[in-house]
Parts: structure tokens; sequence; C-alpha cells
């Protein structure tokens, strides 16, 4: 599924920092990537380029369903036509461009064995810096997919939490990995994410205090234990509350509605701190 699909299929979610492709953006892009990787064959181009202006275009094209051709935006050159194009389209179009030129090198790369140039790993490294440098919330992964970037202080802190679901928590981990997938890779689900944290802490809790059922029973338990902050509990118990109460992500609802985005990223954020905290208060032989 293309970006423009995933995107559409994020039931609407928008964040103008991490969901956009300004000018600048685009003609950093263009100047400073993506000639290395497209030119024009013949008179007009230039030589060594692993891919064709004009093969390229035709490929965009058609991936976003364009009823126009490659010469309808420009009649000068087929780099000209693209780079045109790049420029006006829609911003989610702009990043499906990105993925089908990082697919294509893909491509490349599998079509000459042994070769020496690696023309993925160079374009994802510089999509990537130019991404990062225009503090847009998008990277280019391995399978050449945009998805969303964890800011690095948080991803520090979320690393550290999965190190720390060892075996004795290993299903705690793949509720964690979930919520982290649900919110950050697209279609974003953000009733899930907040549904998948909230199960992680209550797979921890329950590691922690056996005879709980429930994450309710784990905080009552510990609330009869001096080492755990009664004032923490409480706010633990609040975000256990809100997730039983929200449409969508715990328990059926007559009510409609979803959880925004901005209550997913926080939900996430504050379990991945519990987890942290429970598992260090708690202790890992408990």
């Amino acid at each position: 599924m293309r970006f423009s699909s995933r995107l559409a299929a994020s039931k609407g979610a928008r964040a103008a920092i991490l969901e956009d492709a300004p000018r600048p953006t685009r003609v950093g892009y263009i100047k400073g990537i993506l000639g290395e990787f497209v030119g024009s064959q013949g008179s007009y181009g230039k030589s060594g380029e692993p891919l064709d202006a004009q093969e390229t275009h035709q490929a965009f094209i058609a991936l976003i369903r364009d009823e126009s051709d490659p010469w309808d935006y420009d009649n000068q050159s087929s780099w000209s036509a693209l780079t045109s194009h790049l420029k006006d389209c829609e911003w989610p179009e702009f990043y499906d461009f990105v993925e089908l030129v990082g697919s294509l090198l893909l491509k490349k790369d599998d079509d000459i064995p042994f070769s020496e140039p690696e023309y993925f790993k160079a374009y994802q490294t510089k999509v990537n810096a130019l991404l990062q440098e225009d503090h847009i919330g998008w990277s280019l992964n391995e399978k050449s997919e945009l998805y969303r970037q964890i800011p690095k202080p948080l991803s520090k802190r979320m690393q550290l939490a999965e190190s720390e679901l060892g075996d004795r928590f290993a299903t705690a981990r793949v509720h964690y990995q979930k919520a982290v997938a649900y919110l950050y890779q697209h279609p974003l689900d953000e009733a899930n994410s907040i549904k998948e944290i909230v199960s992680a802490l209550e797979s921890v809790s329950r590691a922690l205090v056996p005879k709980a059922t429930t994450l309710g029973d784990a905080i009552k338990a510990m609330r009869k234990n001096s080492k755990y902050s009664a004032h923490l509990l409480d706010a633990l118990e609040r975000l256990y509350v809100y997730s039983n109460a929200t449409p969508l992500v715990r328990h059926g609802h007559v009510q409609s509605g979803r959880p925004l985005l901005p209550e997913a990223e926080l939900s996430l954020f504050i379990g991945v701190a519990y987890i942290r905290y429970l598992i260090e208060v708690g202790g890992k032989d408990a």
C-alpha cells in the first residue's frame, strides 16, 4: 500500500510537522538527492544515474493514477517534467514518489548482483538526513516505506523499557510492541495503541503481583506495599479508568467517538514510564 493510501486509512489524523512536504523540503530533495539517482537518457541528461527520469515519472503517474502523461507537465525535458510535477503535486503524493524511488533502487540493487554501488542505502541515508534536518517526522525504512519517527529522547526511553521486558515479561513485551506499531505505523490506530499499552502495564503488574487478575487488582495490592508511591498509583489507576471508559479501547460502549492522537501518544509515553517504574520498584526478581 502506498504512502497516501496508508495515510488515508489513518482516519484523518493530522499533525502538520509530521505529515507535510513543504516546498523547501521538496526543493532540497530534488536538488540535493534526486539528481544523483534519476537522470535523463540521451543528449539532455547526465550519465551514470541508475534510474531514467521519464520511466520513473511514468511509474509515478501510474502509481498515483494521474490521468496526465509525463510530457503534459513540461515540453522541454523529462527531468523538468518530473521535477515540476513533484513541486506541484499533493504532499502525500510527494511522499508516494519518495517511496517509489526507493523501491526502484532496491530492485536495481537486486538486478545487479555483486555490484559495488548500493543505491538504496545511499538514497535512504540522504532522504532521512533531509527529513531530520527539516524536522519532518517521517523516516524511510529498509523496505522503502515511510513511518513516523519517534522523537530521539522518547526513543531512548522506549528502548530501555523494551530491554527491561525480559523473559518474565515476555507477554508484556508483545503488547508493548503492538502499542508502538499502532501509533507509529500506518494506518494509525489510536484506540488499539492505548489498549495495548494498558495491556502491557497489566501484564507487568500481574507478573509482579501473581494473585492479581486485572490491573485494578494489582494496583490495590501495590497500595499495601510502602515501596510504591500512593500518588503515582493514583495516576496509574486513572490511566486504567480512562482506557476502560473510552470508546473503542477496552470495552464495548454505546456512545460514539474515539480517542484523539494526542491522547494515544500521552498514554504511550505514560505507559513507558510506568513500565520502567514498576519493574524497577517492584523488582525484577520479586
